[in-house]
């Protein structure tokens, strides 16, 4: 074996020995600081979201009461205007020859029913021309709560039908009292007798209602009653999400009954979560009517804070409440600054490894010379003299010249000596 391949066989060790420590030493640094900067950003994000998660809750559930006002203030309004109170007016039709008294009777009936169905149509469109969403419902009852007259929705309620007994806020509206409630169709008579009868209609066999009612007052008497309805579904939650920031969901009776999320996977997955993970959050907060702690759900794998709020404008026993849901992934702003961290590992790393075969190379240089040059004078080179251009070994060949003067019995000439460094 020679002593060249001697020399670059022992050249990677020596490299590997200033490389190594220091590589060690950015790796280990980096990695402590990742971790460390995640959890104490993970934390934050988490403190960030609950903190968003109780005040938006609470503003929530006020904006969710003052927008049950100004529905009913709307209604209110509107029971008292001509075009409504004109349905209860007295309809007088002169009598044509040949006309028997039912005929006449039949007339008036009609007259007084197209009346109020252009009443609420009227109303009906009012909220399409102030560019908000058409209701569901809008339908006039008589003094003992029968529904006399409809909006043309496919799925409103027929004329006919007597509707004060299950629904509540018609009740109070005919006792004089305007009213606004979210509705569960399921938990009421109303949706258990509609889903034996065909002729009803099918938007209140099931689901849930925002509903107000009004009374119609002519003179002193309440004559009716003006209610409003709307649909709570997927769509309502996607308006309150983008109002909010936040994901909502609407529970009736511990299940989903509409969300904010995109997907029924999504869906699924959180009523799935709701019931399993969190159903003693749900539970308690339904049941004491207060909103619950915070409390975290794995949707479809994405980690979220939730928090449940009891509907303050329901009957408790509609068991009816909101979640309001913040993702933490979407939340992690953190994320960057964390990547940004491995870049610079990363770039360090490199750094290290490439200064260290540099600074190997600048100081095995020297090395390999004194080397090459011993090897020649234990071939009998005597004459040869070192001439290392080095500050760190360049005294070090000096010294080996002066040695080989001694044993040679040369006097080692001046510029021979030069430390050179």
């Amino acid at each position: 074996m020679g002593v060249a391949e001697t020399r670059e066989e022992g050249d990677y060790p020596m490299r590997a020995k200033i490389i190594l420590p220091n590589l060690l030493v950015v790796l280990v640094f980096g990695l402590v600081s990742y971790f460390v900067m995640s959890s104490n950003m993970e934390k934050n994000t988490i403190t960030r979201i609950e903190e968003q998660l109780r005040t938006t809750g609470s503003l929530f559930a006020r904006s969710e009461a003052l927008r049950g006002y100004e529905l009913l203030f709307d209604v209110r309004k509107q029971a008292m205007t001509k075009d409504v109170t004109q349905a209860f007016a007295p309809v007088e039709i002169a009598p044509e020859e040949g006309q028997t008294e039912a005929q006449i009777e039949s007339k008036i009936r009609k007259e007084w029913f197209r009346a109020g169905v252009l009443a609420v149509e009227m109303y009906a469109e009012l909220w399409v021309a102030r560019g908000d969403k058409k209701p569901e419902l809008v339908f006039i009852t008589d003094r003992n709560g029968v529904v006399i007259a409809r909006n043309t929705t496919p799925n409103a309620c027929p004329a006919g039908r007597n509707v004060s007994g299950a629904i509540k806020v018609v009740k109070r509206a005919l006792d004089g009292e305007a009213t606004y409630s979210l509705w569960s169709v399921d938990n009421s008579p109303l949706g258990k007798s509609a889903a034996k009868d065909d002729k009803y209609c099918a938007l209140m066999n099931s689901g849930l209602l925002e509903m107000a009612a009004a009374p119609i007052w002519v003179g002193d008497d309440v004559a009716g009653a003006l209610v409003i309805g709307f649909e709570v579904s997927n769509g309502v939650a996607k308006i309150k999400k983008e109002k909010l920031g936040l994901d909502v969901a609407v529970l009736v009776a511990d299940s989903i009954y509409s969300s904010s999320f995109e997907t029924d996977t999504a869906r699924q997955s959180l009523d799935q979560q709701l019931k399993n993970v969190a159903s003693d959050k749900v539970a308690g907060a339904l049941g004491s009517g207060r909103p619950s702690e915070v409390f975290a759900l794995d949707i479809e794998g994405a980690n979220h804070l939730a928090m449940v709020l009891p509907s303050m404008n329901s009957e408790k026993k509609d068991r009816i409440a909101n979640v309001i849901m913040g993702s933490v992934d979407d939340a992690s702003d953190h994320r960057a600054c964390l990547f940004l961290v491995l870049v610079m590992m990363g770039i360090a790393s490199l750094l290290v490894i490439v200064v260290g075969m540099l600074l190997g190379k600048h100081f095995l240089r020297p090395v390999v010379e004194i080397e090459e040059g011993l090897l020649k004078v234990i071939n009998g080179e005597f004459e040869y003299r070192f001439d290392v251009k080095s500050a760190e070994v360049g005294g070090l060949g000096y010294r080996i010249n002066q040695l080989i003067g001694v044993l040679t019995g040369e006097d080692e000439e001046q510029e021979n000596g030069s430390e050179n460094g």
